[in-house]
């Protein structure tokens, strides 16, 4: 059955090749859209945990880690956050979200109180100097090296051309940092932020202190930061979704590619299979042969679609800010979705094929 297998994909090459082609799309389409989803997450969330808070607090109707340009919180909760016990570092910082400079994802771009958020997060400028006026930003050592940056360089930002005073470590936030009041001044939102970060003198603490500022200051948002891989997850509507639809066109894709081949590769070999029923073949035989053969397709497109997906991955964190993570549980579900797809494609025409009759198979021209 495997030489039979062999002969049949060497001998329509072109109809092989589509239909590879057509599982690796699948595969690719699931190994690539996880991978960038899992990557930016846990990029994001390394970052975050780096800054050294163990409590953010936020308006109740802005997610901590949403990523909006909405500053709805008022900077002044700032006094009364540190005269409540245990508190020990209060930092409120901005977010905006900007379309990425090469055209995909976004980037996120933070207001800060340069003391209040180095004094919490041990952020160092290591390179250059802190910002000192609003047309200028610090950025990380990522950002300078990936974008091929340094002290004095020019950057995009709200479409304005800003100017990098300094470039900072370790990796913490965002990639790029501006002064709080210049993001104030360019969002015409003053006396606002996105959240407020809190360091407490004692971290076995944040569960009480927690409660005391939900408590003192009720209506908000009130977020242990040990929880953000939590959160993080749900910072992006519909993120679940998306994956979702991704899983499911990929064995759409993949169904539709084998059955439209194996379909029209049945037709060409009406005389072949009444030959073989003619011999005595049985139906489970027929069938076997003809899923062995999808599968086999669908083998080769599951291994050519991991190729190219390592492949356009290395090409987007090259070209891109952007990370990409494979996990070995998508991966092995985007091979058993490829594979599934195939098999599942080429029942019907594998039955259709066992259903014939032999006498007017051998008489098919």
């Amino acid at each position: 059955m495997d030489s039979l297998v062999i002969s049949s994909l060497r001998q329509r090459p072109t109809r092989t090749l589509i239909s590879v082609l057509g599982v690796a799309l699948g595969v690719i389409l699931v190994a690539l859209n996880t991978g960038l989803v899992e990557g930016m997450l846990n990029d994001r969330l390394r970052r975050e945990q780096g800054v050294g808070a163990e409590i953010e607090f936020a308006r109740q109707s802005s997610g901590g880690w949403s990523p909006s340009s909405v500053m709805s919180l008022d900077t002044r909760y700032d006094d009364p956050l540190k005269q409540i016990a245990g508190v020990k570092t209060v930092s409120p910082v901005g977010r905006h979200v900007q379309s990425g400079n090469s055209g995909l994802g976004f980037e996120v771009v933070e207001g800060i109180d340069f003391p209040s958020y180095a004094e919490m997060s041990g952020l160092q400028i290591i390179e250059g100097r802190v910002f000192q006026a609003d047309d200028e930003v610090i950025i990380d050592q990522f950002k300078a090296q990936h974008n091929k940056l340094s002290v004095g360089s020019e950057i995009q930002v709200f479409g304005k051309t800003l100017k990098v005073a300094g470039i900072y470590a370790p990796e913490i936030g965002s990639r790029i940092k501006l002064s709080l009041d210049a993001l104030q001044n360019y969002l015409a939102a003053p006396n606002k932020c996105s959240t407020i970060l809190i360091k407490v003198d004692d971290p076995a603490r944040q569960e009480e202190i927690q409660q005391q500022i939900a408590a003192k200051l009720p209506g908000n948002h009130v977020i242990l930061r040990r929880n953000l891989n939590l959160g993080m997850s749900n910072s992006i509507p519909g993120i679940k979704g998306f994956v979702r639809a991704v899983l499911g066109l990929s064995v759409v894709v993949s169904t539709l590619v084998i059955l439209l081949a194996m379909y029209t590769t049945i037709t060409e070999r009406t005389r072949e299979i009444g030959i073989m029923k003619s011999l005595g073949a049985p139906k489970s035989y027929i069938i076997g042969v003809i899923e062995r053969e999808a599968l086999a397709i669908s083998a080769i497109g599951v291994v050519l679609g991991f190729v190219v997906s390592l492949l356009a991955a290395w090409a987007i964190e090259r070209a891109t800010t952007l990370q990409l993570e494979f996990q070995w549980s998508w991966l092995l579900t985007a091979a058993l979705l490829g594979l599934a797809g195939g098999a599942l494609g080429a029942l019907y025409p594998a039955i259709r094929a066992a259903n014939q009759d032999p006498v007017k198979a051998l008489a098919y021209e």
